[in-house]
């Protein structure tokens, strides 16, 4: 899959791709975490910051054939006033209210899979965004909590006209990823959360809302007289799609050892808040966003003793199916039973890693001669050093496989040798199986398979 540890579930290879006859090793110390917490308490109030950063980031220079240097990432920076009277303010970088928590909505106290995987786990609901936040304790026993925070699309499916556009890629000097797309965000998500703690367990529901915006073009493909393209500007407009969903996480500790949990999250353009990163929303034939629905659930069931942790993870995220007809009679959208999907499980070969392009035309006037310049150039897309051989595996054609479910099982251990005022010490294995199912299309519905096995050696400071 060419990831490091942070897995990414939805790019599971197909039977066909070349990736999937070859398997992989690789050892990283990049999760490695820093962290520092600060808090000054006054008479009515307590001042809190936390910075939190790992090496899960790649700059332009890192790689892995000799020094394997990687850039520090920003994992968490927010400050906090906690009132006496019960009320929060929390602003900054920080898990997404939409993150469980183990007590109360307290940061820092998110209840995440128990995993070495740095995605988590397939079913797991979570953002770490900018947002700011307002809580409202109420005797320890309920909580309410409102927050606002980032917004971003994840565009799927297949076949849409040029006829919309959601936002750009980023630009350098505003000090955005060029290679990476931002959508042009209309508003915040907005979240509202409710927990409850009786005195067995942890309860929570919540509740989140997006505005998804697109400009329309109903003139991009027009065609003139004589049936060439024609595209005009006339008529365009803007056009916005409300999306959003609700969710309930569970808790409770049995015999003071077996932690259970249990996570669900529904709605429609709500894909961007599982592990799995599904499509928020497909556009149809006329440059309208639909919203695409989505469920997400997550069971945990954890052991605990003085020094093992045994934890078994079951998830789950299906993405539905928006299929519409275009003029031509071709399929658009996200799972169209038009879709060709008969080539998923042929591979293909290694795919050329340049190609040739005309950079000039000239005549001599006095022969006629006409000169054309050329020049060797990298395919657009593809992987790996451009004009290296050997780093550009052959993409499958007539394979759209879009995703219906992706599920995980997990079972991992914990075992500590030493736990006291020198700090932590620990090591782990896990076992993790993927299944990738996806809609028929012509040529079926073809799954594809996942076997990771991951192990992690780590050192906390007292």
């Amino acid at each position: 899959m060419a990831s490091d540890v942070n897995t990414p579930f939805n790019s599971i290879p197909f039977p066909g791709a070349a990736q999937s006859h070859m398997s992989e090793f690789f050892a990283s110390g990049r999760q490695s975490r820093v962290g520092m917490f600060a808090e000054g308490k006054l008479s009515n109030m307590a001042l809190r910051g936390y910075v939190e950063a790992d090496f899960l980031s790649a700059g332009v220079t890192s790689n892995n054939n000799q020094s394997n240097s990687y850039t520090l990432r920003q994992r968490q920076m927010w400050g906090q006033a906690a009132l006496n009277n019960g009320w929060t303010f929390t602003g900054g970088q920080m898990w997404s209210l939409v993150t469980e928590t183990k007590k109360g909505m307290d940061n820092r106290t998110e209840a995440l899979p128990m995993t070495i995987d740095a995605q988590y786990s397939v079913g797991f609901s979570w953002m770490r965004q900018y947002g700011f936040r307002v809580t409202k304790n109420f005797n320890n026993k309920t909580w309410l909590g409102f927050s606002v925070e980032n917004a971003q699309i994840i565009l799927g499916g297949h076949g849409a006209a040029n006829n919309f556009l959601i936002g750009s890629q980023g630009t350098g000097g505003g000090l955005y990823n060029p290679t990476a797309n931002y959508s042009f965000n209309a508003s915040p998500d907005f979240i509202g959360k409710l927990v409850f703690e009786p005195g067995f367990g942890h309860y929570e529901v919540f509740g989140l809302i997006r505005d998804m915006r697109d400009r329309i073009y109903p003139g991009a493909t027009l065609l003139n007289a004589a049936g060439m393209p024609a595209p005009s500007v006339m008529g365009a407009y803007n056009n916005s799609a409300i999306g959003g969903g609700a969710g309930a996480n569970a808790r409770w500790t049995l015999a003071k050892k077996f932690d259970v949990g249990i996570h669900f999250l529904g709605g429609s353009g709500v894909g961007r808040y599982g592990s799995s990163q599904l499509p928020d929303a497909v556009a149809r034939p006329d440059g309208v966003l639909t919203p695409v629905r989505n469920y997400q659930t997550l069971g945990t069931l954890e052991y605990h003793v003085p020094k093992l942790d045994v934890y078994l993870n079951y998830g789950a995220e299906y993405e539905d199916r928006v299929a519409y007809l275009n003029s031509a009679g071709k399929g658009v959208g996200y799972g169209s039973t038009l879709f060709n999907n008969s080539g998923c499980g042929t591979e293909t070969v290694p795919a050329s890693t340049s190609t040739t392009v005309v950079t000039g035309i000239t005549q001599d006037p006095a022969t006629g001669v006409v000169t054309t310049t050329t020049s060797t150039v990298p395919v657009p897309g593809s992987v790996g050093t451009p004009l290296s051989g050997g780093y550009n595996p052959g993409g499958l054609k007539n394979c759209n496989g879009d995703t219906r479910v992706i599920m995980e099982g997990t079972i991992g251990f914990w075992y500590r040798f030493y736990k006291g005022p020198k700090g932590t010490l620990q090591w782990g294995p896990q076992y993790s199986y993927f299944d990738k199912n996806t809609w028929a299309g012509v040529g079926g519905n073809p799954n594809a398979t996942q076997n990771i096995f991951l192990t992690s050696f780590r050192y906390y400071l007292p």
